[in-house]
């Protein structure tokens, strides 16, 4: 476990804009299951898992890793793991089990996202009790020609597994890790790695080797990770250093450019993060965090009129932030 990052497999919310009613919470629930992995050490490892086709259940390696067998559990009813794929630097493994009589869900790539969309999870919070949770795409981390969802649909240790869905019920990802502190920021794996992960050997059930992306070594963890950990811990100067280089190795990616103009924003640096900031809008001109940070620099040296562009754009995506927009600019305009 390394810096903000928090495992949630264990040993045996923020508001949406979407209604949701017990209809949509059971559908949900029907294609969601529980995953007991056992160890030849007699431990027990708890997650949840999400049937993606017949007799098929995406979840976590992690909640794998160190299984001699595993059982799936809907319910009353049990059935035995056969073999699996794994892709472990993805953190996603592929069980095959006995024949299940459990719907298989719709999956949706996350290049079809948008930051500020609905998104609700559901598992089994330490593999026993089942939990709901309501909230938003809150940003999207480019990574393997896909994008690691993060999200404000809250889940707490031991929800490893678990599903991250639309408004329709179609399966954005698999949620894998949360971040420590009061960042409120929740990850899941995407749904759309799946494809690559069918087309790798099954395997027998055996104890896994390597690490997920997140629990690598800091130097070979994705950037946006890296940069969260400064964040929490707020460390600009060195964030502001970090989202420069990543600027560099990765110039069409907004996450960079966002990145560093809040450092230098956060440093006090507002005309020097201005141009970093314009261009992570350039390159996602609808994102939330994006138009708040662009508006919030914008005022902070005087230029009210495109500050209240920004949170004209960034109510019909994000209200609440655009509240807090509005407040910065009042400030501003009183005091900046």
């Amino acid at each position: 476990m390394r810096g903000p990052i928090l495992l949630l497999s264990a040993l045996l919310s923020a508001p949406a804009s979407a209604q949701v009613d017990s209809t949509f919470i059971t559908r949900l629930s029907l294609s969601v299951v529980k995953v007991s992995a056992y160890a030849a050490n007699g431990r027990t490892f708890l997650g949840s898992g999400v049937v993606v086709a017949p007799d098929e259940v995406l979840t976590n390696c992690h909640v794998t890793r160190a299984a001699n067998s595993i059982m799936v559990i809907k319910s009353a009813l049990r059935f035995h793991v056969h073999s699996q794929k794994a892709d472990m630097d993805h953190d996603l493994c592929l069980l095959k089990t006995d024949v299940m009589p459990l719907q298989p869900v719709a999956l949706r790539a996350s290049s079809t996202l948008k930051p500020g969309e609905p998104s609700f999870y559901y598992g089994y919070t330490g593999g026993v009790e089942s939990f709901f949770a309501q909230g938003k795409v809150s940003a999207l981390h480019g990574v393997d020609s896909s994008s690691v969802i993060e999200t404000t649909a809250g889940f707490s240790l031991g929800a490893s597994g678990g599903g991250l869905f639309d408004e329709q019920g179609r399966l954005l990802g698999i949620t894998t890790f949360l971040a420590a502190g009061h960042r409120g920021a929740y990850y899941a794996m995407p749904a759309d790695w799946l494809e690559r992960l069918r087309k790798r050997s099954a395997r027998s059930i055996e104890p896994l080797e390597g690490s997920p992306l997140w629990d690598k070594p800091e130097s070979e963890q994705p950037f946006f990770l890296r940069l969260a950990r400064l964040t929490e811990q707020k460390r600009w100067d060195e964030a502001a250093a970090l989202g420069a280089t990543w600027t560099r190795e990765e110039s069409a990616n907004p996450g960079a450019w966002l990145s560093l103009g809040t450092a230098l924003s956060m440093l006090s640096k507002n005309r020097e993060a201005l141009p970093a900031l314009q261009k992570a809008y350039e390159l996602s001109p609808n994102d939330p965090r994006t138009l708040f940070q662009l508006g919030t620099a914008l005022a902070r040296t005087g230029e009210s009129n495109q500050a209240q562009s920004m949170r004209t754009s960034l109510a019909l995506v994000d209200a609440e932030l655009a509240g807090k927009l509005q407040q910065t600019i009042n400030e501003c305009s009183a005091l900046c």
